[in-house]
């Protein structure tokens, strides 16, 4: 921990719950949806243990950088908060599969990932779910697609327009948001391999102290709803785009959930 102050301040985070209220008073509501269809299927009497459970994923990821996995109980940077609970279910669980290698450590969670994987009538149920929930979200924010055309310089303009809004400054093709605490947060567009959006919206996100900037916090490619869903479960549901409404309605909700975690260093704890 010593020597990087961007671990100093990244061990102050008040957590997921501040961040999820900030991003719902924004107007996005499609993660705890799909939270709460997760506790339906795994029962309301598991709520508080699956929400401590999500709590201790997120802080260890803010703190580990996003470089580890939780589940397995694998960082490459060392949390200062690392979970007792978390690793209480690893040393507990008795349902791993080798054809699993990477199961959550909820075994409810597991029972449901193998459904979705093996029983096509609840996949299909699901993604649904999830097509219905990004519909009905991008008529209720008047999400407006104009421009879109699906390749990924045209991504550009969109998060130019979202990251002004929230009064991001332009620095040499990206968007950067210094808060009191050091931190700076910065937005980039992906523009690498394939010219045309395919799959998951092509963006990147970095966080790093001014006093040390090459020592980074960065979301990269895949990495960015993945790192983004242990941070805010159910998140990764923005990324999942198949048209254009999907996609516009994906860049704007990461790049509202990256602004509204800069903002959570800066509320009192």
């Amino acid at each position: 921990m010593e020597g990087h102050p961007l671990l100093e301040v990244v061990a102050s985070w008040p957590g997921r719950g501040q961040t999820q209220l900030a991003f719902e008073a924004r107007g996005f509501e499609i993660h705890k949806a799909y939270l709460n269809r997760i506790i339906r299927c795994c029962g309301e009497q598991q709520s508080h243990f699956l929400h401590r459970y999500w709590d201790d994923i997120a802080m260890e990821t803010m703190q580990s950088l996003g470089q580890g996995n939780p589940d397995q109980r694998s960082f490459l940077i060392q949390p200062r908060y690392r979970s007792a609970f978390l690793d209480e279910l690893f040393a507990a669980r008795d349902f791993v599969e080798p054809s699993f290698p990477c199961t959550p450590l909820v075994k409810c969670l597991f029972d449901r990932f193998k459904k979705v994987y093996f029983d096509p009538e609840f996949r299909n149920n699901e993604v649904v779910f999830s097509s219905d929930l990004r519909k009905e979200e991008v008529g209720r924010l008047e999400i407006q697609t104009t421009g879109w055309s699906g390749r990924k310089r045209d991504v550009v303009p969109f998060v130019k327009k979202f990251c002004n809004d929230l009064a991001f400054d332009c620095w040499r093709n990206r968007w950067r948001k210094k808060i009191n605490c050091g931190l700076v947060f910065e937005v980039g567009v992906d523009l690498g391999g394939n010219p045309c959006c395919t799959g998951k919206p092509p963006l990147s996100f970095r966080i790093f102290h001014v006093d040390d900037p090459k020592y980074v916090f960065a979301m990269m490619h895949a990495a960015v709803s993945v790192v983004f869903d242990r941070l805010l479960p159910g998140s990764d549901i923005y990324a999942h785009c198949r048209d254009a409404g999907d996609y516009v309605l994906g860049i704007r909700a990461f790049v509202e959930l990256f602004d509204a975690i800069a903002h959570s260093f800066e509320q009192p704890l």
